[in-house]
């Protein structure tokens, strides 16, 4: 999955998702933001590239578990972010 937003925004909401495998998702954010929602019970691993940017994880309930598939979120942020509730 690839998201762009330049000069915008995005809202994913992948919280009553079924997620059978692990994904990966490539986002870029350019003056803009990307809101990601997942469910608790879903790994998260990011690898980001913040440029005057940043990626923030706010979910609360994390529960990290080696029988959950895991999303594995590769983004670039310039002058923008990512906020993953």
């Amino acid at each position: 999955c690839t998201i762009d937003s330049i000069f915008g925004g995005v809202k994913l909401n992948l919280e009553g998702a079924n997620i059978k495998e692990d994904v990966v998702i490539n986002a870029t954010c350019v003056f803009g933001g990307i809101d990601i929602k997942l469910s608790k019970d879903v790994n998260l691993k990011v690898n980001s590239v913040p440029i005057f940017g940043g990626v923030s994880d706010e979910r609360k309930d994390k529960v990290f578990s080696n029988n959950n598939h895991t999303i594995y979120l590769n983004i670039t942020c310039i002058f923008g972010g990512a906020s993953i509730k």
